[in-house]
């Protein structure tokens, strides 16, 4: 397993560094539309109260939609309403129960919002000003929090951190991912990111180890309530692509967040 995930790793990592670095802002977006689309796609089939095909299509298309009216090309007031609208009517049309339907249309809009909203962010992200810098603080310090978390926690790990929603993971490796996540954001400045000055790259880079964290819990309490380990199977050694991708979901709209106050 560890095997598998150092090779997904691999594999993966150099071509998103490659658009990253010779592609445009408009081709990062299709990046992140294509990520939206996979993790709102096993996102749908997570749902409570159970999924069908209507769902899941209904899950994608607002992600996608909320997406495109961040980027200003929709009117944002219209999609929310719109999505789980059609996800409700869809739902009665087809003889399902009203409690399904309506949970059903809530797990739609949560998605659309959770993936769209949270995720989305990362193509505001890399249009802002020095946006590639950005890209690549936030990538960086993400993996080294997971890498941190993963094999300190593995190795010193004795006290769980929050046992009824993630089991294994433990404070100490919650611990290492910070400090890991730290150091690389100090390392960075001045040369991947000369942006941000070494005091303010750390503080950063804490503050995006901390969201990681939470982002990386709350998927887990949503696969715990469905009754599933993995959101999906894509990714070899690491399940499915918001498997991947959960401590990101947070960690890009609080950095963009940060940039968009002029805090960072």
């Amino acid at each position: 397993m560890h095997r598998l995930r150092v090779l997904s790793a691999l594999l993966l990592i150099p071509p998103f560094l490659l658009l990253v670095q010779f592609g445009s802002p408009f081709h990062f977006s299709l990046l992140v539309a294509l990520a939206i689309l996979l993790c709102a796609w096993e996102f749908a089939w997570l749902c409570p109260v159970g999924a069908d095909l209507w769902v899941a299509t209904l899950t994608v298309a607002g992600s996608l939609l909320w997406q495109t009216a961040m980027l200003g090309l929709l009117p944002a007031t219209a999609v929310p309403p719109l999505v789980v609208g059609v996800a409700l009517a869809g739902s009665l049309a087809r003889g399902g129960e009203l409690r399904t339907g309506v949970l059903q249309a809530a797990w739609v809009a949560l998605g659309m919002l959770y993936l769209g909203g949270l995720l989305g962010c990362g193509s505001l992200l890399r249009g802002e000003r020095d946006g590639r810098q950005l890209v690549y603080f936030l990538a960086f310090t993400t993996w080294a929090g997971d890498i941190g978390a993963y094999y300190v926690g593995s190795r010193w790990g004795r006290r769980p951190l929050l046992p009824r929603v993630s089991p294994k993971k433990t404070v100490e490796g919650a611990m290492g991912g910070i400090a890991a996540t730290a150091l690389v954001a100090g390392l960075g400045s001045g040369w991947l990111w000369p942006r941000l000055p070494i005091g303010t790259a750390v503080w950063v880079g804490v503050i995006l180890a901390i969201v990681g964290m939470v982002g990386d819990l709350s998927e887990s309490a949503v696969k715990r309530a469905a009754g599933v380990k993995d959101s999906g199977s894509i990714i070899p050694g690491h399940g499915g692509v918001l498997d991947r991708l959960d401590s990101l979901i947070f960690a890009v709209p609080v950095l963009y967040g940060l940039t968009w106050m002029g805090w960072v």
